[in-house]
């Protein structure tokens, strides 16, 4: 069984708090984001599966979420979002502590803030789970930076625009889309659950 440690990232005035999964230095590791209405230990039966592979992974709290400070604010054109900035700092820690590649993986709110974090162009691949769940503005979909894998539930409220986003960003780019109406965490728990939980493992890990 591999048991997490618990992490400290400072991002601006807040405190973040994460649980780390496998040991640096590594090839690469991965960050976990979570959604808007649950936190970091929604990855707890996941994220082994990153470090059983050799990619040490890390389930992050947005600030205002778990054991994090703050407030996650909302997202305003031509201003900086929190949870970009929260990302920005995790990704510092990860490779201070000898995470020579990053990639992320994010539901829902957590999509958003991976897609955002990848315009930095310092991640080698993001997986993004049930998001957006709204158009995006013009031209922000092809700004996304990596390898990218988007995973929905067909018949979820924001698959159109999960297909939107796909057909709109850049290559290389895959799309997984499973038979259900389930959104963000609700994945985890349906039928077809191995298999995305599989895809979003296999993409992050894997080279080139």
């Amino acid at each position: 069984m591999i048991r997490p440690t618990a992490l400290r990232i400072r991002s601006e005035a807040e405190m973040l708090r994460g649980d780390l999964y496998g040991d640096l230095p590594a090839g690469r590791a991965v960050i976990l984001v979570h959604g808007r209405d649950w936190d970091a230990s929604g990855w707890s039966a996941i994220a082994p599966r990153f470090a059983e592979r050799g990619v040490p992974a890390l389930a992050l709290d947005l600030r205002g979420h778990g054991r994090s400070t703050g407030v996650t604010g909302e997202v305003r054109a031509g201003k900086p979002w929190s949870a970009v900035t929260d990302l920005a700092a995790a990704k510092a820690a990860l490779r201070r502590r000898g995470a020579e590649e990053i990639a992320l993986v994010g539901a829902s709110l957590g999509g958003y803030a991976v897609m955002g974090s990848s315009f930095e162009g310092d991640v080698e691949s993001l997986v993004v789970l049930s998001s957006p769940v709204g158009d995006l503005p013009d031209g922000q979909a092809a700004r996304i930076i990596g390898r990218k894998l988007f995973i929905c539930a067909d018949e979820d409220y924001a698959a159109p625009h999960v297909i939107a986003t796909y057909q709109a960003a850049v290559k290389p780019k895959a799309l997984l889309l499973v038979g259900g109406a389930e959104h963000s965490r609700r994945m985890f728990d349906a039928p077809y659950a191995a298999d995305v939980i599989d895809a979003l493992v296999e993409f992050a890990c894997r080279r080139g």
